[in-house]
């Protein structure tokens, strides 16, 4: 997925897993800043999609967030909403859109493939990757229509409940 996609995810996160929002919006934007800084920005990775799109990455940086949480005494909130919306980040990443992340590396070898910048598939229409557009635009469909229908209803942001109201 792109930017429109994981911050859908975040969103969703917050409307059915009560995750806080700032929390599970930085985590789910997180992997990609990195890694693109680090790749794009430095060079320094063999990839696109290292080191943040690893397991390594998310165990680490979630340590990283219940430790600030800690000295916030916040930590089981920003764990909680961290851990789960990197997770659902690697997801809609993760082979079921037709990618491969490197989640072992660098215990196991990969084939690392990256664009010569950020998108560049998107500047030839015969290499788009349509199920994984259509799949963006689902979830970016169904969190945009979250958000419509809570300001709809007066609700905002702050008041989010699974339960049903009168």
């Amino acid at each position: 997925m792109i930017l429109p996609g994981h911050i859908a995810a975040a969103v969703l996160c917050h409307r059915y897993a009560a995750a806080d929002l700032p929390v599970a919006m930085a985590a789910s934007l997180a992997p990609d800043v990195v890694d693109k800084a680090v790749y794009y920005g430095t060079s320094l990775s063999p990839s696109s999609r290292l080191p943040m799109h690893t397991l390594w990455g998310w165990f680490g940086t979630t340590l990283l967030v219940a430790l600030i949480g800690l000295v916030c005494a916040r930590a089981a909130t920003w764990t909680y909403a961290w851990f789960l919306s990197y997770g659902v980040h690697l997801l809609c990443d993760s082979g079921l859109v037709g990618d491969d992340l490197p989640l072992l590396y660098p215990l196991v070898s990969y084939e690392l493939n990256s664009p010569p910048f950020p998108l560049a598939y998107l500047l030839d229409p015969a290499t788009w990757p349509w199920p994984k557009l259509i799949a963006e635009a689902i979830v970016v469909a169904w969190a945009a229509w979250i958000v419509w229908r809570q300001s709809v209803r007066g609700q905002g942001s702050a008041r989010h409940t699974n339960v049903a109201r009168p």
